[in-house]
C-alpha cells in the first residue's frame, strides 16, 4: 500500500478551497461595497448640511445650494459657477434625485427653507441595490436614512 495522496483527492481538495475562496471574496466585495457607499452619502449629507447651515447664519443675505451630478455635489452661494465647492464621489458609487429635487437644492437665507424636497440617493454602480437614502424637507432639514 502506498503513502500519499491521489490526484483525484488532490482535485477534491482544490475544489473545496476554491469555492472557500470565492464566497469569501464575495462576502469581502459587498462589505467594501457597502462602505464606499456609506462614505459617499456621509459625504453627501454632509454637505448639504453645511450648505443649509451657511443659508441660514449668512450675514450676506445669500441664498445657498447644492448641484447634484453624476458623481460629484457642488455647493454654492447664490448662484451656481460662483465661489463652487466641488466633492467628487468615488467612482464606484452613484448618485440619483426623486422628481421633487432635480439638480438643485437651494436654501433660502435666514430660514433655509428650500423647494426642492424629496430624496437623494447614493448607491454602488456595480449593485445598485446596496444604498443609502438621504431625505431634504421643504424646512430645510436633512435626515440620512
Amino acid at each position: 500500500m502506498r503513502r500519499g495522496f491521489s490526484f483525484v483527492e488532490f482535485l477534491v481538495v482544490l475544489a473545496i478551497i476554491s469555492v472557500v475562496a470565492a464566497a469569501a471574496s464575495f462576502s469581502f466585495s459587498n462589505l467594501n461595497g457597502g462602505q464606499v457607499v456609506d462614505k459617499a452619502a456621509l459625504a453627501v449629507f454632509s454637505v448639504l448640511a453645511g450648505a443649509h447651515s451657511s443659508a441660514v447664519s449668512s450675514k450676506d443675505a445669500a441664498n445657498v445650494g447644492v448641484r447634484i451630478l453624476q458623481g460629484a455635489v457642488v455647493s454654492f452661494e447664490n448662484s451656481y459657477g460662483t465661489s463652487d465647492a466641488t466633492y467628487t464621489l468615488s467612482n464606484l458609487a452613484g448618485i440619483s434625485t426623486s422628481s421633487g429635487i432635480g439638480t438643485d437644492i437651494i436654501f433660502s437665507d435666514l430660514y433655509g427653507t428650500t423647494t426642492a424636497s424629496g430624496t437623494v440617493t447614493v448607491y454602488l454602480l456595480s449593485n445598485p441595490q446596496v444604498s443609502s437614502t438621504i431625505q431634504v424637507f421643504s424646512t430645510g432639514i436633512i435626515q440620512r436614512n
